[in-house]
């Protein structure tokens, strides 16, 4: 008979389970959490609905579209982003020319004369990816200090795969253009209940084929080509067998179960969330800091995503820290108040959450190691990979929900 299981209850596996709910097909998802969500849950704090770090949707697929309005009301935003340079505010994507506008005439000068006079040199790395598009001034001042920051290796180890899908700058172009990803204006935010709303709507048509605090420990393929999975639940072994499996595992973990070692890691992070006695902080969705002598990251700000105010006098900051060998929670604080953003007596309380598998590292490995997954799991054609962990790439939530749809779609035509 028949038996599909989802392993993981984040957007992707729910996602799937969503779209199979009148399939008539058998399936269950399974997660090691005891709540479902994964990093697209939210959580209410001092009555603000707060998320796991800044999140938002947005697609220019009108079905998708359509199909998110359905399950949730959505809240049209303007885009409000900001990254913090060397002591200045500048926009979200970074564009050259205003970089150059905004620094004194000596940087400005030298941004101008190494982006017009740039040699060009092998793109085997992330560090000489930003060098042939922008000159070594920008990638000095924005793109070594953040990258490494945020993944914690030198820019020369990082793979410029992730450069070509994630360089957040604009060059002349792209100003012209503004066709970019990157560049959208307005995004959709859930009208309330937080980013978490999206999930909860996933989740309320299948709860019953939902086992949260099931952590998988062992996967062997049987002689017939079904699946064996080996369940903890709190401390109790559970066995069950499936015809096909979609997992949103990380792909290292998940891997190493069928026999093959991915030597692929995840950067934690922590998420540092204050409740400050201010009506708001700043007008942005988020920002960033991009210098390596601050800690942080990025900042959201759940005020300005919800149209409904929680409080005329109360905010509540997110900051996100990948680099926490100096961590503490004075250090945040004391990042914001050097920026100029508060004063670390208006912080009325504070709260620590810890992401083991924040991000995909993406060394000089990566693409050799991605083939290698590929080539492996084609020999496993009842498994599909769906999400950011399992999938080891940055993905928006309309580009796994569209994945999802194909999966869902496979799974409806296909034989057991």
């Amino acid at each position: 008979m028949e038996h599909i299981g989802i392993m993981g209850a984040g957007v992707a596996g729910l996602s799937v389970a969503h779209l199979l709910r009148d399939s008539g097909l058998r399936f269950d998802v399974y997660d090691q959490d005891e709540q479902y969500g994964g990093l697209a849950r939210s959580h209410l704090w001092h009555g603000f609905p707060c998320d796991l770090a800044p999140h938002r949707f947005f697609t220019s697929d009108p079905d998708v579209l359509r199909e998110f309005k359905a399950l949730v009301p959505l809240a049209v935003m303007r885009r409000k982003s900001r990254i913090f340079i060397q002591g200045h505010w500048i926009q979200d994507p970074v564009n050259a020319v205003e970089m150059m506008l905004k620094f004194k005439p000596t940087i400005s000068a030298q941004l101008v004369f190494h982006y017009l006079f740039r040699k060009q040199i092998k793109e085997d790395n992330f560090e000489a990816l930003a060098l042939n598009q922008f000159g070594k001034s920008l990638n000095r001042l924005f793109f070594k200090p953040y990258s490494e920051k945020l993944f914690g290796i030198p820019a020369t180890e990082i793979s410029p795969t992730w450069g070509r899908r994630k360089l957040r700058v604009g060059g002349l172009k792209d100003l012209i253009r503004r066709q970019s990803r990157l560049y959208f204006k307005e995004f959709y935010y859930p009208a309330q209940h937080g980013y978490g709303a999206i999930v909860d709507a996933l989740h309320k048509p299948v709860w019953k084929h939902v086992h949260l605090q099931h952590r998988l420990t062992a996967l062997q393929q049987l002689p017939d080509g079904r699946y064996e999975a080996t369940f903890d639940h709190q401390g109790h072994t559970k066995k069950e067998v499936f015809t096909k499996i979609v997992s949103s595992l990380p792909l290292p973990d998940f891997s190493r179960m069928l026999g093959l070692d991915m030597p692929l890691h995840f950067r934690p992070a922590k998420l540092v969330y204050l409740l400050i006695k201010r009506k708001l902080v700043s007008v942005n969705h988020w920002f960033y800091f991009a210098d390596r002598d601050y800690i942080i990251n990025r900042v959201a700000e759940f005020a300005n995503f919800n149209t409904k105010r929680f409080a005329d006098d109360q905010t509540v900051l997110c900051c996100e820290v990948t680099d926490t060998r100096e961590f503490s929670v004075e250090r945040v604080i004391s990042d914001l108040a050097r920026a100029d953003l508060l004063r670390p007596e208006e912080i009325l309380d504070t709260k620590v959450m810890d992401l083991s598998h924040a991000y995909p590292i993406y060394d000089r490995a990566y693409d050799h190691l991605m083939v290698v997954a590929e080539e492996f799991f084609a020999r496993h054609p009842k498994i599909f990979q769906l999400g950011r962990q399992a999938n080891f790439a940055h993905q928006d939530i309309d580009e796994i929900y569209l994945k999802a749809r194909d999966i869902a779609q496979r799974l409806r035509a296909a034989p057991a």
